[in-house]
């Protein structure tokens, strides 16, 4: 079975249709909402270092962050400012780091911005939520290999970035990712990729349910607390599709169901099978060569959403806390049918 084939044709119709989609009408006013939203730039300490002696100082004053970050212990600090300052002097990438530092990239008030929103919505949702404190930091990727997901790492109490990840298609170097990884590595998508991260805390889940139906619906749930606790942000920014793909996508949900469905899908437990559909992939072509990958979590968004979006007396918080993937699905109705004008 093909799909997309003529996306170009399908896009303008499909604009619309997806934009109908969107629903943040009632948005609470969270402006009385109180945060403290602290982002410290250990980038502009780092790069402000001006001997292998002030990296070693920068390394101890931040002990743990330099542990966890660089995955090192504070006895191998000497080796790593040994080595972390030829290459913060490097003359290409202090270009590049003050490339980093122009407003088109993270030169304004944006990040601070982005997380306030965020912070102020989760806080309003959730009362007891306590705002981690975010750290910057840019190493020219380097111990990128060595490091486990240096780009993001989110937990309760810190949200840790690495600024040189999220430069997109226009930065000076590019990190050693997949080209289809890079268009999605922009200065907007930090925070709403933070929020889908500090989502899981509130994501019940039936640990038993191994199907692939469980981990779909797991995903829609994150995005559309995602879309809740970011109600300005496209839905692009939380899913990692371009517009053209979202909207295509859309307009052909009825072909991708189709195969979900014709093919038994849904209720496979067999991590392979899942793979292929909600893994980390720049294209599904087992459904067809343009359909994106990771179509099985935006299918899981798209049942989750005519879950919460069709039942005006749903909360946020009655959603995150329901763990039984089945019950959401059956009473979302989702036929693979764009929603009804």
């Amino acid at each position: 079975m093909k799909i997309f084939a003529k996306i170009g044709l399908l896009f303008l119709v499909s604009v619309c249709l997806w934009a109908c989609n969107n629903n943040t009408d009632g948005e609470p006013d969270v402006s009385n909402v109180k945060v403290d939203v602290k982002i410290q730039h250990l980038d502009k300490e780092l790069f402000a270092c001006k001997t292998e002696e002030d990296v070693l100082v920068f390394l101890k004053k931040y002990e743990d962050f330099a542990s966890q970050y660089f995955n090192t212990t504070p006895a191998s600090f000497p080796a790593l400012a040994n080595k972390l300052f030829p290459q913060i002097s490097n003359p290409a990438l202090q270009e590049f780091y003050q490339q980093s530092q122009e407003k088109e990239f993270f030169g304004n008030q944006n990040l601070e911005n982005d997380f306030k929103e965020a912070f102020q919505h989760i806080k309003y949702y959730y009362p007891d939520f306590k705002e981690p404190k975010i750290y910057t930091i840019f190493t020219g990727f380097f111990g990128q290999g060595t490091i486990l997901n240096p780009e993001l790492r989110v937990n309760d109490s810190t949200i840790v970035v690495g600024i040189d990840y999220f430069m997109g298609e226009k930065g000076k170097y590019l990190p050693d990712v997949y080209d289809y990884q890079i268009k999605k590595m922009s200065p907007s998508v930090i925070a709403p990729q933070a929020v889908l991260q500090l989502s899981s805390r509130y994501n019940a889940t039936n640990t038993q349910d191994r199907t692939l139906l469980a981990e779909m619906v797991w995903y829609g749930k994150s995005y559309v607390f995602g879309k809740v606790m970011m109600p300005s942000k496209a839905d692009s920014v939380f899913l990692g599709y371009s517009d053209e793909q979202q909207n295509a996508t859309y307009a052909n949900q009825e072909v991708v169901w189709a195969y979900f469905i014709d093919n038994k899908l849904l209720y496979s437990t067999q991590d392979p099978v899942k793979g292929k559909y909600i893994g980390e992939r720049p294209s599904t072509p087992e459904i067809g060569p343009a359909c994106p990958g990771g179509i099985g979590r935006w299918v899981g968004f798209r049942i989750v959403s005519k879950y919460y979006y069709d039942d005006e007396k749903l909360t946020i918080q009655d959603l995150m806390k329901e763990p039984d993937a089945q019950r959401i699905f059956e009473a979302s109705k989702y036929k693979g049918l764009p929603d009804e004008e």
